[in-house]
C-alpha cells in the first residue's frame, strides 16, 4: 500500500521519518555541491534534424533552474547548471556534418567529472520531455551508481509516482516549486534543520511509494529571487530556437529571454495544472525586484525582448499598471509579449494602455470557448461578455498583435457550441487565433475524469502518446504529410452535421480545421490596416517558409496579403506556390474543393493580371 501524506498528523511524521532515513543513507557525508540539468527538449525518437537546423524547436532559458540556483546559493550551497537542450542545438549549428544526438552523454559525463557534485537534479516541465529526462537519469546511474538523482518540474509534480516507477534512475522527486523546499532538504541532510522541515518530496522505498505533499511556506526572499544562470550563454538562446509565440516579429538581432512576475493563477480551469503546481491563488513578486531582473538581463546579456512566463500576468490591476509604468519610467528599451493566455475579465483600458507604453508587442487571450455553458463547466473565470469587452479594448491598440487561444473537444461539447466559438472568434477580430484540440495533461480534473472512464491510461501521460496536435512537428503536420497521395473523404461537419452531435475524437481533427479556417483565414479578406497587414506578412513568412512549408492554405492567403500590400510579384509567386502544393496533395485538394478555395485562387489570379492591376491603380489615383 502506498503511503501518501497530505496533512499534518502521525502519518506525516512516519512518512518524513522514512524519507529522512533514506536521505541520510544516501548522503552519509552531507551535501554541498549540486548540478542542475535541463534535459534535451525532444526525445531522440521524435527529433527531426531539419526542424532543429531551422530553429523551429523551442529553446527557453531554464528559468526555474536559474531561480533554484539563486535560492541554493543564498543558503550557502554551490549550484551549477547544465542545459543539454541548449548545448545540443549549439553543437548542431556549429558542426552540422558531425552532429550526433547522443553527444550529450559526453558533455554530461565531463561536467560531472569536473564538478564532482553531491547530487544531480533534473527538471521536466512538459510531458513530451519525460522520455529525454528518463534517458538522462538512466545514463547518470549507469556511470555513477551511487550518485543521487532528483527530478522536479511541472510534469514530474503532476505524476510523481509514475515518474519514479518509470525512471529507475531517479531516487527522489520534488513536488511543486522547489525554491524553498529543496534548500530545506539540503539543510536537513547537513544537520541544519530537523526532519519535520521536509516538505514536497517523494520516493520509492521497498517498492512502496512514499510522499509528503505538505507545501513549504512561500518565503518572500525566495519569491523575489531572480534567476542566476551561472555561466549559461543566455544571449545566444533566441538565435538557436523559438522563445514564445511572437518570435516571428523579432528582427535577426533581437536577443530574447523570459521572466516571471508572479507565480500561480487565480483560476482553477479543469484542463490546466497551474493550480496543482503553484497552489491556490497568486503570489506576486515585488515590482522593483521584477524590473531589476529585466534591467540585469539587458545589461548583462543584451536582452531586448522578454516573454512573460506568467499564467496570470494581469493579476491585481494596480500592481500590473505599476509594473508596466516602472518599465516605462526606467526606459529599458525592451519589448515584451504575453504568449501565455491573459484572463479576459482582468483586462482593462488602463492595463492595456500601460502595457502598450511599456513595449508590449503581443498579447494572447485565453478564451477556450464561445459557449458560456462550456466556460462554466471548465471553471473559466471569464464569460462571453468579458471576451467581447476585451476585444473592443484591444482593437484600440493596433500596434499590439493579438492572439486568441481557443480549444475544441471538451466533454459533451456539441456542434452548436463549437459554432458559438467560431462566431465569438470572428466577432473578437483577433489578429490570429490558435485552436487546440483538448490535450490531457497530468494533474488536471479533466485528465482524472478521462482516466476514470478509461478514455486514456496512466502510461499515456509519460510515454509521449499525448504529444501536441499543433506545432511545426505536431500530429496535424504528420497527418498532412501522410495524406499526400490519398486522403479520406471529407465534408464540412459544422454545416452538414446535426447541431446537437458531440464530435468523436477523430471528427475533432476536422472540426479543428474548420474552426481554424473560419476564425483565422476568412477574416483576412476584410483586413485593410497596413500595420496589421505588415505584421501578418511576417507571420505568414515564418509559417510558409519555415514552420509549415507544405501549407497550401497558408500560401494562398499569403498571396492575398501581398496583393493587399501591392507586392504584386510576390503575390503571384505565393499563389503559384499554393497551386503547386494543392496539385501535389490529396489532403489539400479535398479541402480546397469543400471551401471553394479554387475560386478564390482564380479571383486572386485575375486581380493580379497586369490589365486589372492598372485599372485598380487608376481608381486609387482618381480617389486620391
Amino acid at each position: 500500500m502506498n503511503l501518501v501524506i497530505e496533512s499534518v498528523g502521525q502519518g506525516e511524521a512516519i512518512a518524513k521519518a522514512a524519507i529522512g532515513r533514506k536521505l541520510q543513507r544516501m548522503f552519509p557525508n552531507g551535501c554541498k555541491r549540486v548540478l542542475l540539468v535541463n534535459p534535451m527538449g525532444v526525445p531522440e525518437e521524435d527529433y527531426d534534424i531539419n526542424v532543429a537546423v531551422q530553429n523551429r524547436y523551442p529553446i527557453y532559458p531554464p528559468y526555474g533552474l536559474g531561480v533554484l540556483s539563486e535560492c541554493l546559493q543564498r543558503r550557502g550551497y554551490e549550484a551549477n547548471i547544465m542545459d543539454l537542450n541548449f548545448e545540443q542545438q549549439a553543437a548542431l549549428k556549429s558542426f552540422p556534418q558531425n552532429f550526433k544526438y547522443n553527444i550529450w552523454r559526453k558533455w554530461l559525463r565531463k561536467k560531472i567529472d569536473d564538478l564532482n557534485p553531491d547530487f544531480v537534479g533534473l527538471t521536466c516541465m512538459f510531458s513530451v520531455t519525460h522520455r529525454a529526462m528518463k534517458q538522462v537519469a538512466g545514463y547518470v546511474k549507469e556511470l555513477y551508481a551511487q550518485l543521487p538523482v532528483f527530478a522536479g518540474g511541472v510534469h514530474t509534480s503532476g505524476v510523481p509516482e509514475l515518474v519514479l516507477k518509470d525512471c529507475a534512475g531517479i531516487d527522489f522527486a520534488g513536488l511543486y516549486e522547489g525554491n524553498t523546499s529543496l534548500p530545506d532538504m539540503l539543510d536537513f541532510i547537513n544537520g541544519k534543520q530537523p526532519e519535520s522541515s521536509l516538505t514536497q518530496l517523494c520516493t520509492i522505498e521497498n517498492e512502496q511509494y512514499i510522499a509528503i505533499t505538505e507545501r513549504a511556506p512561500v518565503e518572500s526572499n525566495d519569491l523575489n529571487a531572480a534567476a542566476d544562470y551561472r555561466d549559461l550563454k543566455i544571449e545566444e538562446y533566441s538565435s538557436l530556437g523559438r522563445i514564445g509565440t511572437y518570435y516571428w516579429l523579432f528582427d535577426d538581432a533581437t536577443r530574447a529571454s523570459t521572466v516571471l512576475s508572479n507565480r500561480g493563477c487565480r483560476a482553477k480551469c479543469t484542463f490546466c495544472s497551474v493550480r496543482h503546481f503553484n497552489g491556490k491563488g497568486v503570489n506576486d513578486r515585488d515590482v522593483n525586484a521584477v524590473v531589476d531582473e529585466l534591467e540585469n538581463l539587458r545589461d548583462r546579456y543584451g536582452i531586448t525582448h522578454i516573454m512573460w512566463l506568467d499564467d496570470d500576468l494581469f493579476y491585481k490591476e494596480k500592481r500590473t499598471v505599476q509594473l508596466f509604468n516602472e518599465i516605462t519610467k526606467r526606459n529599458l528599451g525592451i519589448t515584451w509579449d504575453a504568449s501565455n493566455g491573459i484572463i479576459a475579465s482582468a483586462l482593462t483600458n488602463e492595463i492595456v494602455h500601460s502595457a502598450s507604453e511599456s513595449g508590449c508587442i503581443g498579447l494572447s487571450l485565453g478564451v477556450e470557448s464561445g459557449s458560456d455553458k462550456i466556460l462554466r463547466a471548465v471553471y473559466k473565470p471569464s464569460t462571453v461578455k468579458h471576451y467581447i469587452q476585451a476585444g473592443e479594448i484591444l482593437r484600440n491598440y493596433p500596434s499590439i498583435f493579438t492572439r486568441g487561444l481557443f480549444m475544441c473537444g471538451f466533454p459533451g461539447e456539441t456542434i452548436s457550441q463549437l459554432t458559438d466559438t467560431i462566431n465569438l472568434g470572428r466577432e473578437m477580430q483577433f489578429d490570429w487565433s490558435v485552436i487546440q484540440p483538448l490535450t490531457l495533461i497530468p494533474a488536471t480534473e479533466l485528465t482524472d475524469w478521462a482516466l476514470s472512464i478509461g478514455k486514456i491510461v496512466e502510461e499515456q501521460l509519460v510515454d509521449g502518446s499525448q504529444r501536441p496536435f499543433l506545432g511545426s512537428t505536431g500530429k496535424q503536420i504528420l497527418r498532412e504529410a501522410a495524406e499526400t497521395s490519398s486522403a479520406a473523404r471529407w465534408y464540412n461537419l459544422m454545416e452538414e452535421g446535426d447541431s446537437t452531435h458531440v464530435p468523436t475524437d477523430d471528427e475533432i481533427k476536422d472540426v479543428w480545421f474548420i474552426m481554424d479556417y473560419k476564425i483565422n483565414y476568412e477574416r483576412l479578406h476584410d483586413v485593410e490596416c497596413e500595420m496589421k497587414l505588415g505584421m501578418l506578412r511576417k507571420m505568414f513568412f515564418s509559417m510558409c517558409d519555415r514552420t509549415h512549408t507544405g501549407h497550401a492554405l497558408g500560401s494562398l492567403y499569403f498571396a492575398l496579403i501581398e496583393q493587399k500590400l501591392k507586392n504584386f510579384d510576390e503575390a503571384k509567386r505565393r499563389l503559384a506556390q499554393a497551386k503547386d502544393l494543392v496539385q501535389q496533395s490529396a489532403y489539400w485538394q479535398i479541402r480546397f474543393d469543400v471551401f471553394g478555395l479554387f475560386r478564390l485562387a482564380e479571383d486572386l489570379e485575375a486581380r493580379l493580371s497586369p490589365r486589372l492591376r492598372r485599372t485598380v491603380d487608376l481608381q486609387d489615383t482618381t480617389v486620391g
